[in-house]
């Protein structure tokens, strides 16, 4: 009996041990680099954007071959900033000074793409004759890390200009501007052909004439995406999806505003103007760089992002 009771505990330990053995090697597959692609890939890559024509590349879901991208739809950049920030989606659209300034506060993340070049305008009420009507008016912008003040500011300098400006969500500008409590606004499409669509307002300036083929927003990932064997068909998408916007633009808003959630009409005008382009996605030091030190003259940026080595938050 008692040669029965030691037998049992033996094979018992023998289990224990065998089990332990079983789920210490599943722990480690767990981890494993490839078990990890399997789960993403499974799940999907969950990119966050914003309801702007700045962010039409996320139709790059359509072009991917491996991997699904999963669009997740943002109604401002602290949330998306955040979403990400947290770890709750794997790559984001953000402005350039955001991404900097994630990036500073240690946030592992690495831009990959410009999402776009130019596509902003500055956009003033109708008896507005030009720039130097300007003087002494109030002009929105969505944020002051953004480009858009960055242009705005560059704006009043270059034209000896005063003015005063404001902060405001980009939804709201066009019936501010129509409602006379702003007189100028400089933001992401399609907000202002919106505003210049109802005959009341009109294209000052585009970004593009300021500053000739600037960046905006960037396609951010998680580093270890990078590190992904699927990585290198996920930012093909992005970039097939910027070629399909060059060449077939009527059929890529078409698709574009369904996922975007804007007339493909507005979305239409913003392309044919050519106020937006997708022919040149490259980063650049230097821009990231000059933003850099735009913000720090303006008391917006930490000794973190002075202390920022920008080259390792590019994906050259």
């Amino acid at each position: 009996m008692v040669a029965l009771v030691v037998g049992v505990d033996w094979r018992c330990q023998m289990h224990r041990r065998k089990a332990l053995e079983i789920f210490s090697s599943f722990l480690a597959l767990c981890s494993s680099p490839s078990l990890l692609s399997a789960n993403t890939l499974k799940q999907g890559v969950k990119v966050g954007y914003l309801s702007i024509s700045d962010h039409l590349l996320i139709i790059a879901k359509e072009f991917s071959k491996s991997v699904n991208i999963v669009p997740l739809k943002f109604s401002s950049w602290s949330e998306i900033s955040e979403a990400l920030r947290a770890g709750a989606i794997d790559g984001a659209f953000l402005l350039a000074p955001l991404g900097l300034m994630l990036r500073a506060n240690g946030v592992d993340i690495k831009a990959v793409l410009s999402s776009h070049k130019n596509g902003s305008a500055l956009v003033a009420r109708s008896q507005i004759g030009g720039v130097n009507e300007l003087n002494d008016k109030i002009i929105a912008v969505p944020s002051k890390f953004s480009i858009h003040f960055y242009l705005v500011d560059k704006i009043i300098n270059e034209n000896k200009i005063k003015a005063k400006i404001v902060e405001l969500p980009p939804p709201e500008m066009p019936s501010a501007l129509l409602s006379g409590a702003i007189d100028a606004f400089c933001v992401a499409e399609p907000f202002g052909q919106i505003a210049v669509n109802t005959k009341r307002a009109k294209n000052l300036l585009f970004s593009k004439d300021v500053l000739p083929n600037h960046i905006c927003c960037l396609l951010n990932f998680n580093s270890q995406i990078l590190n992904e064997p699927f990585y290198d068909d996920l930012l093909n998408a992005f970039k097939n999806a910027a070629n399909f916007l060059t060449t077939n633009p009527s059929e890529a808003v078409n698709l574009a505003s369904k996922i975007i959630g804007q007339k493909s009409s507005v979305l239409s005008d913003v392309v044919s103007k050519n106020i937006v382009s997708y022919s040149d996605l490259s980063l650049k030091l230097q821009d990231l760089e000059n933003l850099r030190e735009f913000l720090i003259s303006k008391n917006l940026g930490s000794q973190k992002l002075k202390n920022l080595n920008i080259s390792e938050y590019l994906a050259l």
